[in-house]
């Protein structure tokens, strides 16, 4: 009897809890136009104003739950003092947008709710490219032995080897989403929202590297300085690698608007 009670109970209080929004778990997709400026004393460093789409998944009980998101851009041209990157040279350039935290729910009347988020936020600008290059691995060596001089010869030239160069400039900060829902039935709706994210951390990584995928298995050989093996990928040959940590300043600014479905 005493175990009924406790389910009777809990139920009630969980449908009580679903019920003040009408909300719990719900699914959005949609639409963004994002505003991202890195800037230093006031001067404006980098600047990336471009369309994109966006996920966003929320689960909110009652008044408070919890959301994750993730959006992207699609910038056209991006400059940053030497750096200066467009689609004529690369394969791709993409600005992600991520965030997760608590999320809070008002219900305003029937059909209005009022939701805002609050979390940790990371954005990446992100660019690869690739172009195909042969790459001379040959080599001689000369050396003299009672007056005479004998060459050795070895290694060999690879052809059409797949260069790929790749840039990630990932960002950390705090990101808060204010929202304003609609809905049409009591699980379709149409949100319109206002993000806005300040970061504060940075950490750049670059990599230029040979992709020897197509070529011949024992390519291996001709390249002997270890270090320049990759052990995650056999078939590459890191040439060039790069990391940078520090701090700096960006703020990004996304409005959006979603068609989602509460389940």
């Amino acid at each position: 009897m005493r175990k009924s009670l406790v389910f009777a109970l809990f139920m009630g209080l969980g449908s009580f809890l679903f019920g003040q929004t009408g909300g719990g778990l719900s699914l959005g997709l949609g639409f963004q136009y994002g505003t991202a400026r890195v800037f230093d004393k006031g001067d404006t460093l980098r600047e990336i104003v471009e369309p994109g789409l966006l996920v966003n998944l929320r689960f909110i009980p009652g008044s408070l739950g919890f959301f994750a998101r993730l959006g992207v851009l699609f910038p056209s041209d991006v400059t940053e003092g030497d750096l200066n990157l467009s689609h004529d040279e690369y394969d791709y350039i993409l600005f992600l947008n991520g965030a997760l935290g608590p999320a809070f729910s008002v219900p305003l009347n029937d059909r209005f709710i009022f939701i805002f988020d609050l979390g940790l936020s990371i954005n990446d600008l992100l660019y690869g490219g690739s172009y195909t290059s042969d790459i001379d691995a040959t080599w001689e060596i000369k050396f003299n032995n009672m007056g005479q001089t004998y060459i050795q010869k070895g290694g060999r030239v690879f052809n059409n080897v797949k260069m790929k160069e790749v840039y990630n400039d990932m960002a950390f900060g705090l990101m808060g989403n204010a929202a304003l829902r609609f809905k049409f039935t009591r699980n379709v709706y149409i949100e319109l929202g206002v993000a806005a994210s300040f970061d504060f951390l940075r950490l750049r990584i670059y990599k230029f590297a040979a992709d020897f995928t197509g070529q011949p298995s024992d390519w291996a050989d001709d390249f002997p300085n270890g270090k320049l093996d990759n052990p995650a990928d056999p078939r590459e040959l890191i040439l060039e690698s790069d990391s940078k940590f520090g701090v700096f300043k960006q703020f990004t600014f996304i409005p959006s608007i979603s068609v989602g479905f509460s389940f």
